[in-house]
Order: C-alpha cells, then sequence, then structure tokens
C-alpha cells in the first residue's frame, strides 16, 4: 500500500472511529439526554458526574479505545512510525465533531488519553491516572487533563525520550492551549495569581 493511500485510510478509519457516541449509545437505554444534563457534554466526564460513576468510566475506556485503535491498527498494517498519529489525530476529531451524532462531540479526552496511551505507554501509563485523580480530586477536566499532559511530556522527554516523529509538539501545544483556557477562565471569575480559590 502506497503512503498517500495509507494515510487516507487511516485518516477515514480513525474519524468514523471516533464519531461513534458512546456516551449516546450508553445511556440511551436509560431515557437520558446527555446535551440536557450537567454541562451538555456528550462524554465521559458529563456521564461520571451526572449519570453513574460505573458508567462514566465504562464511556472512558470506550472513548479511550476510539483513540487507541486506530494507533495500533497502524502498527499492526506496518505502517511508518511517523504516520501513527494521524489516526489517532483523526479519531480525536471524530470524537468532536461526530458524523453519527449531528457533528456534536464531546471533549475528546478520553479519545486522546487513548491516542497518548497507544503512542508513549509509559508516559501515558503514568500521566493519565494522574490526571484522572486530579480529576476526581479538583472536579475539573481541565486542570486533570493539563496534570496529565505536564506529566506525560516530562516523562517522555526524561524517562522516555524516543518520542514518536511530530508527537512533542501536539502535545506541547495542547498543554498550553489548556493551560491558556483555564488561566482565561479563571481570570473571567475574578481569579489572580496568588489567591486561593
Amino acid at each position: 500500500m502506497d503512503t498517500a493511500t495509507l494515510v487516507i485510510s487511516m485518516l477515514i478509519f480513525g474519524y468514523m472511529l471516533g464519531s461513534i457516541p458512546f456516551a449516546k449509545l450508553f445511556t440511551l437505554r436509560a431515557g437520558i439526554d446527555l446535551f440536557e444534563t450537567g454541562t451538555g457534554n456528550p462524554g465521559a466526564a458529563n456521564v461520571f458526574r451526572r449519570v453513574d460513576k460505573r458508567l462514566g468510566a465504562a464511556v472512558f475506556v470506550a472513548d479511550g479505545l476510539k483513540g487507541a485503535l486506530p494507533i495500533l491498527t497502524a502498527w499492526l498494517m506496518g505502517a511508518p512510525e511517523e504516520l501513527w498519529i494521524i489516526g489517532g489525530a483523526a479519531a480525536i476529531f471524530g470524537h468532536w465533531y461526530p458524523l453519527f451524532n449531528r457533528f456534536k462531540g464531546g471533549a475528546g479526552l478520553a479519545s486522546g488519553a487513548g491516542a497518548v496511551v497507544a503512542l508513549m505507554p509509559l508516559g501515558g501509563l503514568i500521566g493519565v491516572p494522574l490526571g484522572m485523580a486530579v480529576i476526581a480530586k479538583t472536579k475539573s477536566s481541565g486542570h486533570g487533563a493539563l496534570s496529565g499532559l505536564i506529566t506525560i511530556i516530562l516523562v517522555a522527554f526524561f524517562v522516555d525520550a524516543d518520542w514518536p516523529l511530530g508527537a512533542e509538539w501536539p502535545a506541547m501545544v495542547s498543554a498550553i492551549g489548556v493551560a491558556i483556557v483555564l488561566f482565561a477562565r479563571a481570570a473571567a471569575r475574578g481569579w489572580k495569581p496568588g489567591r486561593k480559590d
């Protein structure tokens, strides 16, 4: 298979897999409309907080697999390592704008976590549980994502420095983006550095 066909296949497979709205499917039987529940976000965090913790955990695992499977599939197909991230990124995009849910998706934290674990197992297996612990403690997905990303970046640089080509840049940009959003939201609420929330 030539490179162009491989890339197109990875994009389509990743996007279509990412478009499966597991949060909606898992809560459908309970007659719950996630768009009218909690944050209105059709993702694992909203299910976990507002519907059922076990169901939320199941959605997190399912959404995580959406990010991991395209990368594992690329590896099994013998795709060059620098292309692995394409399928994972497509799955996250599919979660954000799912074809099967009128392009209304979730934040993509679980799918992103799955992609990270598949790309960088050591960093992911340390950073993802830490991020989840921060979310459980602070009730803030943003703070959890930032903590997990920073941990993954540090582990990948200092312990497992063999990043898949290009994977470090999305990780760093994501960390900076999350930090900016968090500080902007905090500033809008009147928070200032040095002040405890």
